[in-house]
């Protein structure tokens, strides 16, 4: 059988050429119910002819008062019922009694029609399925509408697609964060639809490392792990996930797509792993610090006496000097790493943090201001005192700018942007150098990791963890070719007297 169309109606659905039917019932009981609900039920009107109960027969009025929903006229005969009413064009005989049904077959003329009371069983039964089916639609529809509402509070962007990808369906969350109507997205490639947080698009087509594609090979629930850069330069993760969505007979039609913005749990993840490799590197340190720093130091030692002896050869003088200069530069890592393990320190310090600025500004201009670098202070005054350590804030700051001028080797600005936002004091130094990927940006404050010949790997990660420890926060935005800004979230010190202790639930 073909799908249902209003089409594969033409035959038997009622084209309003017939009627109204005036109708007079002979005899009562249940049957009558199911036709007075027939007849005036506005249900059934789009299907069949008008009709008009007009009278009732072969019953007494207290065979219907009461009973039945009706006020029009009862006779005690068919004759008297159809003389009474010449107008009647349809007589349904619902009394059972083969003689009735004989005599009006043999009586009525041929423009008056006839349905007796075999006839009536099936119309209703008709009847019941139309009302079952009612019932049944306004379920579903009540159900329909409860699970519409449930999936339009989901926060994840859910999409239901066909097996090209285009849209079928969406939850409200997608497009509100599109600035669409729904109606416009239905029918639309999913990418159209897709959006980031921010309201950017999430893609330019479908991806075929996408679970999309994968669900519709394999048939099964697919995800995958996909990171995206915003339109501020911020780097998102997100889970996506694929179901497929199978008819009765088992063929899969459509596949369900959610997006889920994972972004904050992965930070949590991160930072919590990042705190275990502090642990690893706190015990490693305190081991490199007694068995390493001391043998170093007499390889150094023994090595710059070696440098000093007037029988030394200058070929052997080149070896002992990169020795030296070896034993110097694991001495230097071996500090960093100590540093970097160090117990953290209890906020408490104060810094104005536009002088800290100007400071290094200075110090960086003097080795770097003729090489074609400049540095430019932007400033919202006033910026209140910020809590932290001036000096451990002047290292922070010569880090990353020495980073900004590393990733513009032509030269370039850098800007130190300072302003206060909400209830924190923001500084942002952003540079015009070559960027970042998705894949460095995720591992750019992991330790040990780095892009440069020679680095430690431990710069990023020890501003993040020395901002941290007086309670700020370190974000990363950059984009490839497009320069990077590293935004350092400080926490203003507030004008309370900290001897005076706060008042408590009793005061």
């Amino acid at each position: 059988m073909n799908d249902f169309t209003y089409e594969n109606m033409g035959i038997c659905y009622f084209n309003g050429e017939l009627g109204p039917f005036n109708v007079g019932v002979v005899g009562t009981g249940p049957a009558l119910k199911v036709l007075i609900n027939i007849t005036y039920n506005e249900a059934f009107r789009e299907f069949l002819p008008g009709m008009v109960l007009t009278a009732i027969s072969n019953a007494t009025p207290e065979d219907v008062s009461g009973k039945y929903d009706t006020s029009c006229p009862v006779y005690p005969t068919h004759e008297e019922m159809l003389a009474a009413h010449p107008e009647i064009n349809l007589v349904v005989e619902i009394t059972g009694n083969r003689a009735i049904c004989a005599a009006l077959r043999r009586t009525l003329p041929e423009s008056v029609a006839l349905l007796d009371h075999r006839e009536v069983i099936f119309l209703c039964g008709l009847h019941d399925m139309a009302v079952v089916k009612g019932n049944y639609m306004n379920h579903m529809d009540n159900q329909r509408t409860l699970i519409q509402s449930i999936i339009d509070e989901i926060r994840e962007d859910i999409f239901l697609l066909d097996k090209s990808g285009t849209v079928v369906d969406l939850n409200r969350t997608v497009w509100q964060r599109a600035n669409r109507s729904r109606k416009e997205l239905l029918g639309k490639p999913c990418w159209h639809a897709a959006r980031l947080m921010d309201g950017s698009s999430f893609c330019q087509s479908l991806d075929p490392s996408c679970p999309f594609y994968k669900t519709l090979q394999s048939g099964r629930k697919e995800e995958s792990l996909v990171t995206r850069i915003n339109a501020s330069g911020l780097l998102q993760y997100y889970r996506l996930y694929a179901y497929p969505i199978f008819d009765m007979r088992g063929n899969m039609t459509h596949i369900m797509v959610m997006h889920r913005d994972i972004t904050e749990r992965t930070h949590r993840e991160k930072y919590q792993q990042h705190r275990d490799k502090f642990t690893i590197i706190g015990e490693m340190s305190t081991y490199l610090a007694h068995e390493i720093r001391n043998p170093l130091s007499a390889v150094g030692g023994f090595a710059n006496s070696l440098l000093r002896s007037p029988s030394l050869g200058e070929k052997e003088k080149e070896k002992a000097q990169i020795i030296v200069d070896e034993t110097r530069r694991l001495d230097r890592l071996l500090t960093d790493m100590l540093d970097f393990a160090r117990p953290a320190r209890v906020p408490g310090g104060t810094v104005d943090i536009l002088a800290v600025c100007t400071d290094v500004v200075e110090l960086m201009d003097i080795g770097y201001g003729g090489r074609g670098y400049r540095m430019d202070i932007r400033a919202e005054t006033p910026i209140p005192a910020v809590l932290g350590d001036p000096d451990a804030f002047k290292q922070c700051l010569v880090n990353l700018i020495r980073n900004s001028f590393e990733a513009m080797p032509d030269g370039g600005t850098v800007t130190l942007d300072l302003s206060l936002v909400e209830d924190e004091v923001v500084l942002k130094v952003t540079d015009q150098g070559v960027g970042m990927t998705e894949q460095e940006q995720d591992k750019a404050f992991s330790p040990f990791y780095t892009t440069k010949d020679g680095g430690s790997g431990l710069g990023l990660a020890m501003i993040k963890k020395l901002i941290e420890e007086y309670d700020g926060t370190v974000e990363l935005a950059s984009r490839p070719g497009e320069g990077t800004t590293v935004s350092l979230h400080l926490q203003p010190v507030l004008d309370i007297d900290e001897q005076q202790p706060q008042a408590g639930c009793g005061a």
